[in-house]
């Protein structure tokens, strides 16, 4: 849980990022020409579509870097794939208690819960401040005047001091408000409903709750309220043009309109987030009006494309510097998959070993510990191969030794650390005194052949051997070398369950399995380590 809720907040805090960064390429796009080569309803489509890429790039990247790991920018990445072609090709089983990707926790869970406990309640807080707002005024709404309805939309007459805007409530009906005043002045009233009522028509109205949504969850950033309200803008400025260039309006008619409309309010409305209205025209509209900027759907999809080319690589960096160095559930498999050897330790992949998997490559401790045992199992592979292969033994055991002691002669007095849970042995394989004694080796003062890797070697052969006939499975076997006969009986004979899997994600196991299963991992994959 703490690895998904880490993941959505560092998508989260991309957004607000690649937020700041689409709305300055954007206006400096605009700035460097392409603003008259646009309309004003074209930059309005092409604002809508980066906010959106903003938004929800992050979060794509997120799923994408889960299902299809496939397409890596970083050179552990590369190396990643390269052993594990074609990684889409691998089916996802799914596995009891597993989660699509375990990471390492970079941020621990109570910071991540913190953190996704604030910004979660600020939003909420910001959003049921403007559902209050709306609410009040739909009220407000109900109790003017209707002036006429055309279509759906009411038009009603409104106080002085709110201006014009335009309001559309799900299951509740659209409304064009229009200030009293302009009853006086019959060309003033007729370009004022006109304009509203093109809010209706371009689906400003419904747009207008995916603004507030995203005020809401982005309430705290400077550059959403900014982009928030250049889109409010835009709105007003594609409204103004449709009426004068499609509607056939006379420019110099709705320009004293607009005039008259900012002597009407000199000062800014405070409607609920989202509500289309501009409440304080500006010099910069009546000027657009007397613009003719040509109409290109080609400029349009090309700014569109360009904005998406370099929103969509920061995203999945982004995801990618947060990941760091972690290996999937799906690339895990795919890596067993591409490593596994007829006759070789099968590796089965769940939650519990990617887990143990990401501990030894994204922790300090467990990469110097693998890379250690990597450098030491050099001395001792082909004589404990040997060994192994005498017996027909799987080469994977190796991970045992890798795991117990990070292939270290080490007495059993050392504080030399180990990957293995339980009782502390001596030696490579870590026997303690008594299975020591069992499979033929002289544990006593001042002699200790359990430091003999040869002997130890062929002593954990026997104990391997004879566990894989006793049960049949590898895993099982491994657990019960860590864990000792009499605990693997007990558990078989009370839950009935076989599957080491299971058995581990419900405790009746410790990780020992999945522990060594990730050094067999790594000792097919040495380069996760680089």
């Amino acid at each position: 849980m703490s690895a998904f809720i880490r993941d959505v907040l560092a998508a989260y805090f991309t957004a607000a990022v690649l937020v700041a960064v689409g709305f300055g390429l954007l206006r400096a796009a605009l700035a460097l020409g392409m603003e008259r080569r646009l309309d004003a309803r074209q930059t309005l489509r092409v604002g809508r579509v980066a906010l959106g890429l903003a938004v929800l790039l992050p979060f794509v990247a997120l799923v994408a870097r889960e299902w299809m790991p496939s397409a890596p920018l970083f050179k552990f990445e590369r190396s990643l794939v390269s052993y594990a072609a074609p990684l889409t090709s691998v089916e996802a089983r799914p596995v009891l208690g597993a989660v699509p990707e375990t990471r390492s926790s970079g941020m621990g869970l109570p910071w991540a819960m913190v953190g996704m406990g604030l910004v979660g309640a600020g939003a909420l807080a910001f959003l049921a401040w403007e559902l209050r707002r709306y609410a009040r005024l739909r009220r407000k709404l109900e109790t003017l005047p209707v002036l006429r309805r055309v279509g759906r939309v009411r038009v009603v007459l409104g106080d002085a001091a709110d201006g014009a805007f335009s309001v559309w409530f799900p299951g509740g009906g659209a409304w064009a408000v229009v200030p009293a005043e302009v009853l006086v002045d019959s060309e003033a009233l007729r370009l004022t409903v006109r304009h509203e009522l093109q809010h209706h028509r371009q689906r400003d109205t419904v747009f207008a709750y995916a603004r507030l949504g995203f005020d809401s969850a982005f309430f705290w950033n400077p550059f959403a309220r900014a982009f928030s309200r250049w889109l409010a803008e835009r709105q007003e400025f594609a409204c103004d043009e449709a009426l004068v260039a499609v509607k056939h309006v006379s420019a110099d008619a709705y320009a004293r309109c607009l005039l008259q409309a900012s002597l009407r309010v000199p000062v800014a409305l405070s409607l609920p987030a989202g509500v289309t209205g501009m409440s304080h025209p500006t010099v910069r509209r009546i000027h657009m009006l007397f613009q003719t900027r040509p109409r290109s759907s080609v400029r349009t999809l090309g700014l569109s494309l360009s904005l998406a080319l370099v929103l969509a690589p920061l995203a999945l960096w982004a995801q990618g510097a947060v990941r760091g160095r972690a290996v999937s559930l799906t690339e895990a498999r795919a890596l067993a998959e591409a490593g596994q050897k007829a006759g070789d330790l099968p590796v089965v992949v769940d939650a519990a070993v990617v887990e143990q998997l990401n501990k030894f490559v994204t922790t300090p401790k467990g990469r110097d510990f693998m890379r250690k045992a990597l450098a030491n199992l050099q001395e001792h592979r082909e004589a404990m191969t040997g060994t192994l292969r005498s017996r027909s033994l799987p080469e994977g055991l190796l991970a045992v030794a890798m795991v117990e002691s990070a292939v270290s002669n080490l007495p059993e007095t050392s504080r030399e650390p180990s990957m293995a849970p339980g009782s502390r042995g001596a030696g490579v394989w870590m026997f303690i005194p008594e299975t020591a004694r069992r499979y033929g080796l002289k544990v006593e003062a001042g002699r200790d052949e359990r430091l003999d890797v040869a002997r130890e070697t062929e002593a954990a052969a026997s104990l391997f051997q004879a566990l894989y006939e006793r049960y049949g499975d590898w895993r099982l076997a491994l657990a019960a070398y860590n864990q000792g006969e009499g605990v693997v009986d007990r558990v078989l004979a009370e839950s009935g369950v076989r599957d080491v899997s299971e058995l581990v994600r419900t405790g009746k196991l410790n990780g020992y399995t999945a522990t060594v299963q990730a050094g067999v991992l790594l000792l097919r994959n040495p380069h996760l380590l680089d």
